[in-house]
């Protein structure tokens, strides 16, 4: 489902956008920093249609799929008869962004040598196509992304100091979906809404108890991974039927327990979920486990609790 909206509650998120849209009041070029999944093209278009280059082109190249020997013929262009098989003038990724915004997706990804021929165009604003012997002017602003820690690249000598200050003058990192959580209802909401739409189906609506369990996955994938799995969940449901706790993946539960288990001695997981744990029992105890005053007490279904006491295994050891 391809989508350019940005979906959001979390105070994080709301963060960063801010902070894009006064980074696109600028034409200083941008380096946005975060994992795999996170949205980073999606922030990246933000900040060239909130800027005055917004009706101008926008270019997108992911950095790490270009193979090193394509590198000038692809970013800088070339002229008929350079090759063989460039039977044509073909122009650039820089030149086709002229005027608008070039996006650098993955540059951490460039070998050196890609590193420093990139450098040069950024420093001297001007290109040359393969085979010509003259260089011709471009005006493009410039907004990289990586998912990696370039300072530690640049200490083990394998990205460029001077690129990284030519391209980082405005720095936006974006936080990862495990650092805001509240996001996945209304992601998870949102992906299942446009999958069902996609393959024509009533919107389907969500189980709480759906929800609770994806929250307390890690999302080492991020938001990709998240919609994914939405995906996946609708096109295994009935039309319109309610997405409940069964159809998410044995990989996902995989995840949370292993995570559990490394939570084990004081992580937030392992807390949230002890926590949980602590007060329906205190619940059950108050009214000595009549599980409909308990439900309705915590704000449950009875069947609500009746899951949640099988999934946390909470049994009465007072047979009496």
């Amino acid at each position: 489902m391809n989508s350019s909206k940005i979906v959001y509650v979390s105070r994080e998120m709301g963060s960063a956008i801010a902070t894009a849209k006064l980074m696109a009041r600028t034409s200083s070029p941008v380096l946005i920093e975060g994992e795999s999944g996170t949205g980073k093209e999606l922030v990246a278009r933000l900040l060239h249609t909130s800027g005055d280059r917004a009706k101008m082109p926008f270019v997108a190249v992911n950095c790490g799929a270009i193979p090193e020997n394509l590198f000038e013929s692809e970013f800088f262009g070339y002229r008929s008869g350079a090759f063989t098989g460039a039977v044509r003038d073909k122009p650039g990724i820089f030149e086709s962004a002229d005027g608008g915004t070039i996006f650098l997706d993955e540059i951490g990804d460039l070998s050196p040598a890609m590193q420093a021929k990139c450098l040069r165009v950024l420093q001297e604003k001007e290109v040359r196509r393969v085979g010509e012997n003259r260089s011709r002017r471009i005006d493009v602003r410039v907004i990289a992304a990586t998912n990696k820690l370039l300072e530690r690249e640049i200490r083990t000598g394998h990205f460029r100091e001077d690129l990284y200050f030519r391209i980082g003058v405005l720095r936006l990192c974006l936080p990862p979906l495990r650092d805001r959580p509240e996001d996945i209802e209304v992601l998870s909401r949102f992906f299942a809404s446009g999958y069902a739409r996609q393959l024509g189906r009533d919107v389907p609506d969500i189980e709480g108890e759906t929800l609770e369990v994806l929250s307390l996955y890690s999302w080492p994938g991020n938001v990709r991974e998240l919609e994914n799995e939405i995906h996946r969940m609708v096109a295994l449901s009935g039309d319109g039927a309610t997405l409940g706790a069964g159809l998410i993946s044995p990989r996902i539960r995989r995840g949370i327990r292993q995570g559990l288990k490394r939570g084990a001695r004081g992580g937030l997981k392992a807390r949230l979920v002890s926590y949980e744990k602590e007060i329906i029992k205190e619940t059950l105890d108050l009214y000595d486990w009549n599980k409909t005053r308990a439900a309705r007490h915590l704000g449950v279904t009875r069947q609500g609790l009746y899951r949640k006491l099988s999934r946390l295994r909470i049994y009465r050891t007072d047979p009496n």
